[in-house]
């Protein structure tokens, strides 16, 4: 009797608003109960469509439900007027965001985090290479040799290359402007089409909800390339367009290696139909499990991908990590979280207190947009990494949950002159906070791209390594983590390490072991082992191994060829060559 009393009142009250599902997001529901003519009758927001009129009875068999495929469900086109108005939206939304991240991204002159570097000159060794694959011979001792290798972000890569003409590391900035904004454009594009009221409130946290996801964005990596596939994704899992999200499926796997993530949105919201409606729909999870397993076999790289895939599942999502592979895959302490994403806490927490279950039959959205964040929420909880998406999600949440609840706000109680004061300055009081909060999110963002390490650091000493080894020659790096900036200006070498350290350990854990060793300090002749076991005739080292320093220079095996502020390139001493004496043994 409640459903038929609410679908009554729904026919009478708001019929003139427009149709039933209108008042939770400001447009007609997309929940498997609009999207076709099959829809359930007491589905919410098809009430008004398939009631009858009360002037002509309607048959019980005009009420029969059709059967379009479930690949190709029926979805009226909406009015031009409605899709011109939505796209200038969207590009004026896109605009603001460039604005941002630009403003963000050219507050120091460095590309952000060390893998950049790696990512825009292997872009544009393929544009150098097209239309074939250029062999990656820069890791030879790891899984990513030559015969082995993977470009498990080969269409991210691909995209890169309109960067490449030009100056590289300006290039790769511009790129990281791009695709971030792109990325946080897809989710403000979901607001649009959807017509969620204050959107363009809505958009500020989007943006500015987290400090550490500006940084993340702000990197010429995949990441920000994969939230605008999951913007896209989440819009065609909504609207059930299922043979798109096959293609985008496909797209995801040939960009980024968590392409997962759009199969588990799928499932995300096939539990959102069950709970809502009580029905099992799994179509769009076969549609991106389809795409996905498409993207995996029509693959330039099949069947190694396969292996690398197992490799970084047993590396990265096991309970410990054999080696230390960054700081990116450990946890935040949950103070410091709590300190970096405060907006994102906080509009997340109200939506929260906000968020009716009973009203999952009206709107299923909240309830998708729920189960997504938890589930990126915890993903976070595991490595730091994921507060690339988690943000976002959160305040998408919260706009899809909080806003239909505004507008049913009884605002009787400010009748009075008195109330009318007291709520302007409460609202001003927060605005003003959450405005200073942002603020504070972007400038403290541009900052910390203003302190990255100097781009040009490694410059000289690669330069040297090139004009006076031969290519393909090995060169020892103390440290794994330099090799992109080597990469970037010297591709023509060897490396022993680089990318991630669990490449090297998974294809030998003791050659791994040696190399640590040396790399600290540890080991008491390292020129020996350096020259035999790694094949190197050189070493490149900064200044953040003194250890490493004071033992080569301690073993006389070692020959100083090039030094700056930034680095030192050594070379190692062939065995029957002589060795500068002692000070201790010159004064005997």
């Amino acid at each position: 009797m409640e459903g038929k009393e609410e679908g009554a009142k729904g026919r009478r009250g708001e019929g003139a608003k427009g149709r039933g599902a209108e008042g939770a997001t400001g447009c007609p529901e997309d929940s498997p109960g609009s999207t076709a003519p099959s829809a359930e009758i007491g589905s919410a927001g098809n009430e008004d469509a398939l009631a009858p009129s009360p002037a002509r009875p309607v048959s019980p068999s005009t009420l029969l439900p059709l059967s379009p495929s479930p690949l190709l469900p029926f979805s009226p086109s909406p009015p031009r007027s409605f899709r011109v108005r939505s796209v200038l939206e969207i590009t004026g939304g896109l605009a603001l965001i460039l604005l941002v991240m630009g403003w963000i991204q050219f507050g120091g002159p460095a590309i952000l985090d060390n893998d950049g570097y790696y990512h825009i000159r292997w872009a544009a060794m393929l544009r150098e290479n097209w239309p074939h694959l250029p062999a990656f011979k820069a890791l030879p001792l790891t899984t990513l040799n030559e015969q082995s290798y993977v470009d498990h972000h080969y269409l991210f890569h691909v995209l890169l290359i309109p960067f490449t003409f030009g100056d590289l590391r300006l290039g790769a900035k511009l790129a990281a402007v791009v695709f971030s904004s792109l990325g946080i454009d897809s989710l403000f594009a979901l607001l649009v089409v959807y017509r969620v009221r204050y959107r363009w409130l809505w958009l500020t946290p989007l943006i500015a909800g987290s400090e550490h996801f500006l940084y993340r964005m702000s990197m010429t990596r995949a990441p920000a390339l994969s939230l605008a596939l999951l913007g896209v994704g989440t819009y065609l899992i909504l609207k059930r367009k299922h043979l798109w999200l096959v293609v985008l499926s496909f797209v995801f796997v040939w960009s980024y290696s968590l392409f997962p993530l759009i199969f588990v949105f799928a499932l995300a919201y096939s539990v959102s139909v069950y709970l809502a409606e009580r029905r099992i729909d799994l179509w769009g999870a076969l549609a991106a499990f389809i795409g996905i397993v498409a993207g995996l076999v029509i693959n330039p790289y099949f069947p190694k991908n396969l292996t690398l895939l197992r490799e970084h599942v047993l590396m990265k999502y096991t309970s410990a990590y054999p080696v230390a592979v960054g700081v990116e895959w450990d946890p935040y302490e949950a103070w410091a979280m709590l300190g970096i994403s405060a907006v994102a806490f906080a509009v997340y927490l109200i939506g929260l207190l906000a968020f009716q279950y009973r009203d999952r039959v009206l709107n299923l959205k909240p309830v998708f947009f729920l189960i997504v964040s938890v589930l990126l929420l915890l993903m976070t909880f595991k490595a730091r990494r994921f507060i690339e998406y988690w943000p976002p999600f959160a305040a998408l949440f919260a706009a899809f949950t909080i806003s239909p609840r505004l507008e049913r706000v009884n605002l009787a109680w400010l009748a009075r002159t008195r109330d009318r004061v007291i709520a302007a300055i409460a609202a001003a009081v927060v605005t003003l906070a959450a405005i200073l909060w942002m603020g504070g999110c972007l400038w403290t963002a541009r900052e910390d791209v203003k302190g990255e390490a100097d781009p040009f650091a490694y410059r000289g000493a690669c330069e040297w390594i090139a004009a006076n080894t031969p290519p393909g020659s090995m060169i020892f790096s103390t440290d794994w983590d330099d090799f992109p900036m080597l990469f970037y200006y010297n591709p023509q070498n060897t490396y022993i390490v680089g990318l991630d350290p669990t490449y090297l350990y998974d294809r030998d854990p003791e050659l791994w072991k040696l190399y640590a060793n040396i790399t600290l300090g540890d080991e008491e002749n390292p020129g020996p082992l350096i020259r035999n076991r790694f094949g190197a005739e050189y070493v490149f080292t900064d200044d953040e191994h003194p250890d490493f320093l004071q033992v080569a220079e301690e073993s006389g095996d070692f020959e100083k060829v090039y030094e700056d502020k930034f680095a030192t390139v050594l070379r190692v001493r062939k065995a029957d060559e002589s060795r500068p004496k002692k000070e201790e043994d010159s004064e005997h």
